[in-house]
């Protein structure tokens, strides 16, 4: 199919995307057992996400494939889930480098000079050149080449993956990644075994908790898991990290350390977090224009992030 029908089917609403998938257990407890959330996404395109029954744990519903997510992320993400060509625009510059400036701040205080640091999807490189600036170590991992690219033109090192034998690192830091991953425990594994025993995990995420927003509008192809605090804090458990009192924590943004807690999934916690969201009918949102408001809203950050300075 030409890019450019690619791009458009995304935005037809009603219509599935173009992907088959698979049924799989959950990534993070091994459950088959959900309860339904949503068979639509902000797109109002037809997709199914689930809670496990089990854990907690939001999913898509087959879930893409290993070469299923490769291509949509190849030829649709940046435009389908942030209307972005190959360079970050303005808008996402000016965000993401405030967001750079928090993280570094809240990580200052146990961070020495030198201090060997991993950002696991590292973007265009914001909290890279941050920490470069606070004297530390920095090496990101960021498959997407455009955006690496930006990132290495600032002096920064990125990696495409993983470097065989990579660290040992004092702190590793994923911003807004885990949700995108098919296997989130599987990648945390292999992260948290490049870290110092004394070393510090910084995990954010989208919260997931309960929102005034449609249910339908929080969901998007792009995030193939969605998470709660205690979902985010029990994959962490798994790998042996606890959250760690020396931080403050701000929902599904926190820091951990390493512990000898034991993980212990919630059964309970699936009903609260579907209770949390507002199922609102898609095609009533649509003709009541209940997406009026949110869309100028967000057009209205957009233009003054970009003309901020």
């Amino acid at each position: 199919m030409p890019q450019f029908a690619r791009l458009a089917a995304g935005f037809v609403p009603f219509t599935p995307y173009g992907y088959a998938g698979r049924h799989e257990a959950c990534a993070l407890c091994g459950s088959r057992e959900t309860l339904p959330l949503s068979r639509h996404d902000r797109r109002l395109k037809r997709l199914t996400s689930v809670i496990c029954a089990n854990c907690g744990l939001i999913r898509t519903d087959p879930m893409p494939t290993e070469a299923e997510l490769a291509d949509y992320y190849r030829h649709n993400y940046r435009f389908d889930y942030q209307l972005v060509g190959t360079k970050p625009p303005r808008r996402h510059l000016v965000r993401t480098r405030a967001e750079a400036a928090r993280r570094v701040a809240l990580l200052a205080p146990v961070l020495q000079p030198r201090a060997r640091v991993l950002d696991y999807g590292s973007g265009s490189g914001e909290f890279l050149i941050e920490g470069q600036r606070h004297r530390w170590s920095m090496e990101g991992v960021e498959p997407g080449e455009a955006y690496s690219s930006h990132a290495r033109e600032a002096g920064v090192t990125v990696h495409s993956s993983l470097p065989e034998g990579a660290g040992p690192f004092d702190a590793i830091t994923s911003h807004h990644v885990f949700e995108h991953l098919r296997d989130p425990l599987a990648t945390l594994r292999e992260l948290v075994a490049t870290l110092k025993p004394d070393g510090v995990l910084y995990l954010s995420v989208p919260d997931m908790g309960p929102s005034q927003k449609p249910a339908f509008e929080r969901l998007h192809f792009a995030h193939v898991h969605g998470f709660v605090p205690q979902t985010l804090d029990l994959l962490a458990a798994t790998v042996g990290f606890a959250p760690d009192p020396r931080f403050d924590r701000a929902g599904t943004t926190a820091v951990y350390s390493r512990t000898d807690i034991q993980p212990n999934p919630d059964p309970s916690l699936a009903n609260r977090i579907r209770a949390g969201f507002n199922m609102v009918d898609p095609l009533k949102h649509v003709v009541t224009f209940g997406w009026l408001a949110p869309t100028i809203r967000r057009l209205s950050r957009d233009v003054r992030d970009t003309l901020r300075k």
